[in-house]
């Protein structure tokens, strides 16, 4: 079963039935959604957009009526084999032309204290109890097998053309991104791809916009590629566009899903106005879509990407989150011109990411499995999540603020009290905690922002974090009800 993403807008004057209907008569007129393949039921479809159940139901009824999706009894509706006629081939070839080009110092999210960190609340780890290592384990033997051996050669430099295809599926049903397996290079982590990048732009980029805080492998490639580096505040919608319409800045980073580290999404309104700011300046726009597949409150949104008809949006994307950081695994989206500046220069790069692990990807993702397990992390990270929050409402009944916690896999604590940041992160450390100082991720100081800590949840058990929390608390010497 597949995950879809429309753009649906309640402000439109369109019926939301009738925009979903159009949405999913396309997907299977031009075979993005191949023919039969199985549809999100009611229940599940209306709960996954955040609508009501009539505008899913009133929109199935409609596919139904015209035959482009069949039911079959007590299982479900399945999108049917259609005669590519004339008029539906054209369709498709509209909506591929659309989108195609020609074929071809220990980082501050670990503990640095000298104290045993017992729970450690950083961003970067994921839940890797869940993660299923015996069915990974069959398919990379699979991979192993005589008529592989080519996976023990160097592979191709932009990734496997089989992962590659199966890359550009998945972001179209899961992100709303509109793009071709060639416009796909694999990269060995996102930081890795963020340096192949910045290479290819550095001819087109001297100034660099950014939000005023990053993680600290982009500041460090930031400081590498020497860019004239002009931080934008961020504002409750995300960053403020007056001041990167000031900037004379020829490219801006972003992470508009979920910023990192302070959490807010970038408005549907700013979106629309960034796009608008990188067509008139032939500026180019860097999605990194950090977290984008784990949001917890409120309609999906699609990428950025998915909103660019002129290809100004760089997407930077990785199965870190979804899988497991240390398979090294990264992709970027590359518009037309990039792409041509990339294969001119084949011969300068290396293709980092291991074929073994690429072709084991490839298999898990045609298999429909990692759709499934990305489902089940959503779930599994939700209730993390609720389990975060109400231990933070539990032992903090006053003097602290959560943000950013509607998605991805951390938030933010600002604590109001007599410590700064440097105290509270080493009070916690003293009891075994490890919480990370937000400010260290600012590339330009605000004397006056109170004290905020980053509390990361994907790694550490319920019990754990409940755990962490009270601990926290009395740390803090602030009264916890855990404690009680």
């Amino acid at each position: 079963m597949i995950d879809l993403m429309p753009r649906l807008d309640e402000t439109s004057g369109e019926a939301l039935y009738m925009q979903l209907y159009r949405y999913i008569r396309d997907e299977i007129a031009t075979g993005r959604i191949p023919a039969n393949e199985r549809l999100p039921s009611i229940r599940t479809l209306s709960a996954y957009l955040g609508v009501s159940r009539s505008p899913v139901a009133l929109a199935y009824e409609q596919l139904l009526a015209e035959g482009y999706v069949n039911s079959r009894p007590r299982s479900g509706l399945y999108a049917a084999e259609l005669d590519t006629s004339a008029s539906l081939q054209a369709q498709a070839e509209a909506a591929a032309e659309r989108s195609s080009v020609s074929p071809s110092p220990k980082r501050a999210y670990h503990a640095s204290q000298d104290e045993p960190i017992r729970y450690d609340f950083g961003y970067g780890s994921v839940d890797i109890a869940s993660f299923p290592l015996a069915k990974w384990r069959r398919l990379m033997n699979r991979c192993l097998l005589p008529e592989n051996s080519r996976l023990l050669l160097y592979g191709d430099l932009q990734g496997e053309p089989e992962l590659r295809a199966e890359i550009a599926a998945y972001l179209h049903h899961m992100r709303g991104v509109r793009c071709q397996p060639e416009q796909i290079v694999v990269g060995a982590g996102t930081y890795h791809s963020l340096d192949l990048l910045f290479q290819l732009l550095r001819e087109d980029v001297v100034c660099m916009a950014s939000e005023e805080a990053v993680n600290d492998g982009v500041k460090a490639l930031f400081g590498q590629f020497r860019f004239d580096c002009r931080p934008l505040q961020l504002e409750s919608d995300g960053i403020c566009l007056e001041e990167l319409q000031a900037s004379g800045a020829q490219a801006v980073y972003v992470t508009p899903s979920h910023q990192f580290p302070y959490g807010m999404t970038l408005s549907a309104g700013k979106r629309l106005k960034l796009l608008q700011w990188a067509k008139e300046r032939r500026a180019y726009i860097v999605e990194n879509d950090y977290d984008g597949e784990f949001r917890y409150n409120g309609r999906p949104i699609p990428s950025l990407h998915s909103l660019d008809d002129d290809g100004r949006v760089i997407y930077v994307g990785t199965f870190s989150r979804a899988l497991t950081p240390s398979f090294r695994l990264s992709y970027l989206v590359l518009p037309p011109a990039l792409l041509a500046r990339f294969r001119s220069r084949r011969h300068s790069y290396d293709q980092l990411a291991s074929p073994i692990f690429q072709k084991t990807q490839q298999l898990f993702m045609q298999s429909g499995d990692f759709g499934r397990h990305v489902r089940k992390m959503r779930s599994v990270y939700h209730k993390k999540r609720d389990a975060l929050l109400q231990a933070v409402r539990d032992a903090f009944p006053a003097g602290v603020e959560m943000i950013g916690a509607d998605s991805g896999l951390h938030l933010l604590l600002v604590v109001r009290g007599d410590k700064d940041e440097a105290e509270l992160v080493r009070a916690a450390a003293r009891e075994g905690v490890g919480v990370y100082p937000a400010s260290a991720y600012r590339l330009r100081p605000e004397a006056d922002e109170a004290p905020t800590v980053l509390l990361g949840f994907g790694g550490l058990s319920e019990t754990d974090i409940r755990e962490g929390i009270g601990l926290l608390a009395g740390a803090w010497k602030m009264e916890s009800s855990l404690n009680k």
